[in-house]
């Protein structure tokens, strides 16, 4: 009985508040009609009259009562925000500082976006991107194979699959383009059936490839990309129809591709169809194809691995020469591209995280400050009846505008740092990236910097206006000091927000010091070749004219004899694949003779390079063991290899390597004895462990593709042009291409991990700024407060150095604790980053130590200047102050 009587009186309170406020709201809204008839020249009663007219019914008066509501909220809020404003310009500098304070987070999240946005989360635009496959063939059992596949296993994976609407085989080709003195040597695509259909990719001009062009003798057609259409004909759509001879062959333009059209990634300058012959196209032996395609509708990445995969099966079982081993593997096109980039995405978020959570704890100290000498105004607005709940409104609004403005400012910094990031990856290397080409400011990344800077500007914010809504306006009103931010819970909230300054720039600094640490020890580092004053050219003899072997050795024979004879030349030589470039990799199975057989395609596998014996001398590779190749090395000679040290290493451990003789996995070729072993080069990415590696002599394996390298005695790169001159002295049709120096191809590949140490040095210097400028506003802050007590002691006897000790103390005391958590922070989280160290630990004690103490003699400073202001207090001043 007696909780029902608490319910209904409870439920008839509840109505009459409403009522009232209801009565309140027609009240106010029937006065603001009144006067609005009266402006329009009614008299007063007829105004009173007609405003009354316009509420006469109930249900009436209630909606106008709604409108009325939401009339006054928004007025409040212009009122909010006018009044914020005002507020905000009447201390310009401290304004100023919390907005940079603000903008700095905020660029730094803003360019990160941006590059997550375009590298990771969006590097395609094409249609039905999400249903996209990228299929390899590896080794059974090898979780992350993404090895070349065979013709003829694309051709039973097209025929028999029932997950994919379309599957379409990619061929990485060379296209020399013969219309000068010299041809030049172009990277391109040959593609089958419905790349561009299956992509959903249109032409900009022109048309792309119809199904008859993929039928046998149509394949003459090709479509350019835009960036080639501009260089090479001046943006003429002239050049639609137009014949162009490639490889010695006519082929017509059928079609212009799109600006933002680069795929696959691999710097593709035009597209031709890919038209497999009866023979070729059921080729198991030779691996050389990009498989991509469509899944159906509903058809997930699961269901397409086990039916691809059970057609891999039936092949093993019906080809075991072949197919023995050989597995299938099915990732997300967009998951398979983004891997090398997605990689160092935690750590760019975290780090831009960090510097967010930074600046806004370096702002929040600053409000809690400024609010303390806002106590008396919040103090009057409580005491004339204002609710706390409308104070707390009040200071985030004036913190979200504060949010605002370091956001647009923010905003105007990260155009800049995208820019900048954008011209540090060299364009070689850029166009390898997928989605760089986006990489930049678009409405998504503006969408982000809004909600960004509207959240930061509430999460510093809400403690300061929470804490300042908490005032007593009794004390505040008559002065003693107390409440606001200056009790104990709001020295301790500003204490703990220093404190988690201190921890978090420290771990940044951290994982930066250990970035510079290992930059330098890669650039210390021996990479088993001399790249200064080294230069690389390509050379590709066209297989109409050299189809004898003795063809070619003679071709390049004489060519290196010539580059030799050129005074500027200390050395030549020529290798297949440069070390450092973008050339991908011949790899070969090899056995071991007189060792246990490995089953087939189970073997090792090892990369294969062909030199001329020049080549070691002139990049500066140095021979360990044995001895090099020499012109007696020759086809009448018996087969030799020389080998690195990592394959000595991985077989021959423990014995020598010099006599021992290789079987390579194709079985056609004779055995090959080792004569030698030369220093280990490092990979394409420059990390500590080398490829195992053998190189077999020119003379006896002579590839039609090679690259000179010539070893200058001056600038290298002036030397370009005699080269092609005696290119084309030996025959006119050779096209030179890929000239670069060694050194850049090593800046090259070493610019991305440039790149993420000096963004993460910045983000760190930025927070190592943050964290000083909140030591030093803390601080001065105190001093600012404790003026009376400082001035009294010093009257009372007590020297300057003990006033100095006694607030550098208080700094340091917060600083010691934020080193302390910083120190534990970043020994967990900078294990995250031993993916991209090299020649130094995640935990490495000196960079541990010195960053501790770099940042404890910036706090040092930050202490020392308010508390050197501190000492020079003049008690008589002090005290009449009070």
């Amino acid at each position: 009985m007696l909780s029902r009587l608490k319910t209904a009186l409870g439920a008839l309170l509840r109505k009459t508040l409403v009522e009232r406020e209801l009565d309140e709201e027609l009240r106010y809204h029937i006065e603001r009609q009144t006067e609005q008839n009266i402006r329009s020249g009614m008299n007063p009663e007829e105004a009173r009259r007609e405003a009354l007219k316009a509420f006469g019914g109930v249900g009436q008066a209630k909606e106008r009562s709604r409108d009325a509501r939401g009339v006054r909220w928004l007025e409040e809020l212009w009122q909010d925000l006018r009044f914020g404003a005002r507020m905000l310009l009447k201390r310009p500098g401290v304004t100023f500082v919390a907005a940079l304070a603000t903008a700095l987070g905020i660029c730094a999240n803003t360019t990160i976006f941006s590059v997550v946005h375009s590298m990771i989360m969006r590097p395609f635009n094409f249609a039905n991107q999400e249903r996209l496959i990228a299929v390899w063939e590896g080794n059974t059992g090898d979780v992350n194979a993404r090895g070349p596949v065979a013709p003829g296993n694309f051709a039973d994976w097209r025929e028999h699959n029932g997950a994919c609407e379309r599957l379409v085989a990619i061929e990485q080709r060379y296209f020399d383009l013969s219309d000068g003195d010299q041809p030049e040597r172009f990277n391109g695509y040959r593609v089958t059936e419905g790349f561009f259909d299956m992509l959903g990719v249109k032409a900009a001009y022109g048309r792309a490839f119809l199904p008859e062009d993929s039928e046998p003798g149509h394949g003459r057609v090709v479509a350019i990309s835009h960036k080639f259409w501009l260089r090479r004909f001046a943006g003429d759509p002239k050049v639609v129809g137009k014949a162009l001879t490639l490889n010695g062959e006519n082929f017509t333009v059928i079609g212009i591709m799109g600006p933002d059209f680069n795929y696959p990634y691999r710097g593709g300058e035009m597209w031709a169809p890919l038209v497999f012959d009866a023979k070729a196209g059921h080729d198991r032996e030779r691996h050389f194809l990009r498989v991509i395609g469509l899944l159906k509708p509903g058809v997930g990445i699961k269901q397409a691995r086990a039916d691809l995969g059970e057609i891999a099966r039936h092949a093993e079982r019906q080809f075991p020469e072949t197919n023995t081993g050989r597995g299938v593997y099915v990732y997300s096109l967009k998951e398979d591209a983004v891997r090398g980039t997605a990689v160092a995405a935690p750590i760019l978020i975290g780090a831009s995280i960090f510097v967010l959570l930074i600046s806004c704890a370096n702002v929040a100290n600053l409000l809690l400050a400024r609010a303390a000498t806002r106590r008396q105004e919040i103090a009057v607005r409580l005491a004339l009846g204002a609710s706390r709940r409308r104070i707390i409104r009040q200071l985030l609004t004036e913190s979200v505008l504060l949010g605002t403005a370091g956001g647009a400012l923010g905003l105007l910094l990260s155009v800049w740092a995208m820019g900048t990031l954008s011209h540090g990856i060299p364009e070689d290397f850029a166009q390898f990236i997928p989605g760089y080409e986006r990489f930049g400011m678009s409405w998504t990344v503006f969408t982000f910097t809004l909600l960004t800077s509207l959240s930061a500007g509430a999460l510093f914010g809400l403690a300061p206006a929470w804490h300042a809504a908490r005032t007593d306006f009794n004390d505040a009103l008559k002065g003693d000091g107390k409440g606001g931010s200056n009790t104990g819970a709001g020295r301790r909230l500003r204490g703990a927000l220093v404190v988690a300054e201190v921890a978090l720039s420290l771990t940044l600094l951290i994982g930066a010091g250990l970035l510079v640490r290992s930059l330098a020890e890669t650039l210390r580092a021996d990479l088993g070749v001399r790249p200064e004053n080294v230069l690389a050219l390509q050379v590709a003899l066209p297989p109409d004219g050299y189809r004898e072997e003795s063809q070619r050795i003679d071709f390049f024979t004489r060519l290196l004899r010539d580059i030799e004879a050129m005074p500027d030349v200390a050395d030549a030589g020529a290798v297949n694949i440069v070390p450092f470039s973008m050339m991908g990799a011949n790899t070969v199975g090899v056995q071991i003779v007189g060792q246990p057989t490995f089953p087939k395609g189970r073997g090792p596998i090892v990369h294969h390079r062909v030199a001329t014996p020049g080549y070691f001398k002139a990049i500066g590779t140095a021979l360990r063991k044995g001895r090099l190749f020499t012109d007696q090395d020759d086809a009448r000679a018996a087969p030799v290899v020389l080998i690195n040290e990592a394959v000595a290493r991985r077989f021959f451990a423990g014995r020598d390597p010099v006599g021992e003789r290789l079987k390579f996995g194709d079985g056609k070729r004779d055995t090959a004895e080792i004569i030698g072993v030369v220093t280990d080069v490092k990979n394409e990415d420059l990390e500590e462990q080398a490829d195992p590696t053998v190189y077999a002599p020119f003379a006896q394996q002579p590839w039609r593709q090679m690259n000179l390298i010539i070893h200058a005695r001056q600038d290298p790169a002036s030397l370009a042009s005699a080269v092609r001159g005696s290119v084309r002295a030996l025959d006119r049709g050779v096209p030179v291409s890929y000239v670069k120096t060694l050194r850049r191809m090593i800046d090259e590949r070493l610019s991305p991990k440039r790149m993420m140490t000096l963004v993460i040095g910045v983000f760190a210097a930025a927070a190592l700024l943050l964290a000083a400028v909140g030591i030093y506003a803390v601080i001065s802050y105190v001093v600012a407060q404790r003026t009376r007590e400082f001035g009294i002691r010093l009257a009372l006897g007590a020297q300057s150095g003990a006033v100095l000790k006694l607030v550098i103390g208080q700094g340091l005391k917060l600083t010691l604790i934020g080193v302390a958590l910083g120190l534990a922070g970043a020994f967990m989280l900078t294990r995250a980053m031993s993916f991209f160290l090299f020649g130094v630990t995640a935990t490495d004690p000196l960079t541990f130590i010195s960053v501790s103490l770099l940042q404890a003699a910036v706090a040092l400073l930050a202490c020392y200047l308010p508390a050197r202001r501190a000492t020079k207090v003049d008690p008589l001043i002090a005290l009449k102050a009070e």
